[in-house]
């Protein structure tokens, strides 16, 4: 597994808040994620938009796969 180091300080007020809708099945998997490996269904996501921002960055595309 790899570890980034942030760039936020431990405790930061919260500015902005953006609503995202999911399926039952996406929340009881990040759920089911939570309780492996103790993180919170929030840095999970925040986590995961920053790699696709990144990826973002180093190509200039993204890459969904939709079924």
């Amino acid at each position: 597994m790899e570890t980034i180091n942030g760039y936020k300080v431990a405790y930061e007020k919260k500015k902005d808040i953006l609503y995202s809708r999911m399926d039952e099945t996406m929340i009881n998997r990040l759920r089911e994620i939570k309780r492996k490996t103790g993180i919170s269904v929030s840095e999970i996501i925040r986590e995961s938009v920053r790699r696709l921002i990144q990826e973002v960055d180093e190509t200039g595309s993204i890459q969904l796969k939709i079924k």
